[in-house]
This record gives C-alpha cells, structure tokens and sequence, in this order.
C-alpha cells in the first residue's frame, strides 16, 4: 500500500490541488500532511477550504494532518473528536489529535503535531498592530499531557509530526549559523522539541515523518537502543514537498525535485 506525504502548505491552496492531481496519477488515496497546513477560519476561508475538501473529494483522496506550529489552534480546540478519532476539520480533511494511535496497511502509526516558533516575538508584533488577526497560539507548544499520551502505547511503526527529531545531521548543518531570531524564541523553540524528544524516545519509530524546517530530510538516524530513518518534506512551491510511502517496507520517496 502507498500513502502520499505531503509538506508545510501554508493555506497554499494552489499547491495543494497540484499536490493532489500528482497523488491522483499514481493512484493514491491517502495523502499524510506533515504540518502548517494553514487552518484558519473566517468566511474568505472557510469558502477557500471548503472548495479544497471538494477538490480532494471530487479526486477521491483523503489528507491526514499534524497540526504544525502556524495553525489556529483557537479553531482546531473548538473541533470535536470523531468516533474515529479524528477531528474533522472537513469531511476529507482530518487534523490528529496529539498522540493518537492509528493503523495503516499492517502498519501501526502514532501522531505528534506541534512544534515552537523561533519567530513567536515578530508573529505577536504583527498582531499589536491595529485590526491584525491572529498571528501565534501558544497551543503550538508540545506539552507533558501531550508527551504522555504519546508515550503511552509504546512502540510505534511511524510517528508524524511536524517536529524532528534531534541528532538529524542534515538540520543540525542547515541551521548552524543561521541567525535573525531572538534567543528567548529560540531557546523556547528548543524546549518544545525537547518535549518531542521525549515521547520519541519512548516511541522508537522505524520511520519518523515531519516538516517544519522548509527543506528535505532523508537520513538514517542512530539513537543508541534503536534507530530511526527521518525523512522531512519542504514547503509549498519548494522542491522535494511532496513525496510517497510505501507500507510494506516503509520505504519514503520523493515525487517532486528540483523544477
């Protein structure tokens, strides 16, 4: 069985229908969105997502989503949990609860939304402008209830989220020297993923999926007991943003390279 993954879409509407129509040709059904996918609210909003949903729908794919860090977690904690777990933000769009535990072709998945925003100080500038809307949630944070519910069934096949795991060489050489944040946000980004690594390490997942950092992420990761191959998709219109899984071996690609 193959499942599409798919990158931070930032309410990127556009790419998110090209994505669809490149899992549609290969005969996908199930798409993964790895976070930042943008929920918002609003009537301009809910009109543009709700002709997304019937975009999916008309192409008979269903997206399951991590909640990243830019969401409106206001809207997504007004949303009720379904009899199958999932929070229906619409009927072919479904946002996971934070440490909910789902099976898919054999394989058994655990979801870990959320992560810390290194520009949390510049998102609520921008919202003490006058008439400016929402820019940050402080829900974005991984907190201990959240780790703990991720922990609590123990090994996982694959764990999503938005977050990475440390120790990933290909994000520590990226972001090494890159600089324009405060360090209070930063150290704060660092503390939320420290609350990922926590129910990680008690997870031990063959396969972590996650976005977040806006480029590719394809490496084989040792964490002492276990290790873990981390793949990371990029963002809307980026290269390596939208890639697939196959189930049987756990095997991720990329679909879109360089243009």
């Amino acid at each position: 069985m193959r499942v599409g993954l798919l990158g931070d879409a930032h309410g990127n509407h556009a790419w998110i229908k090209f994505a669809v129509r490149e899992f549609h040709a290969r005969g996908i059904t199930t798409v993964i969105q790895v976070g930042d996918l943008g929920v918002s609210r609003g009537v301009r909003e809910s009109r543009r997502w709700d002709r997304t949903d019937r975009y999916l729908r008309t192409h008979g794919i269903t997206m399951l989503v991590a909640p990243g860090n830019h969401e409106d977690y206001d809207h997504i904690d007004s949303l009720s949990v379904g009899d199958d777990g999932w929070l229906h933000f619409r009927p072919n769009i479904l946002l996971a609860p934070r440490g909910l535990r789902t099976t898919m072709g054999g394989r058994s998945f655990v979801w870990l939304g959320g992560a810390g925003s290194v520009d949390r100080t510049l998102r609520l500038e921008w919202e003490n402008n006058a008439d400016a809307p929402r820019y940050w949630w402080p829900q974005e944070a991984i907190d201990d209830a959240d780790v703990a519910r991720t922990a609590a069934g123990g090994h996982a096949d694959v764990m999503v989220g938005h977050e990475a795991p440390a120790r990933v060489q290909t994000i520590a050489s990226r972001l090494r020297g890159s600089g324009g944040f405060r360090r209070e946000d930063i150290e704060y980004a660092d503390r939320v993923r420290d609350k990922y690594m926590e129910a990680f390490m008690q997870v031990e997942p063959a396969l972590a999926l996650h976005g977040h950092y806006h480029f590719a992420v394809n490496e084989d990761v040792g964490f002492g007991a276990f290790s873990t191959h981390v793949f990371g998709l990029a963002c809307d219109g980026a290269p390596y943003a939208i890639g697939e899984l196959e189930l049987d071996t756990l095997t991720p690609a990329f679909i879109t390279g360089p243009r």
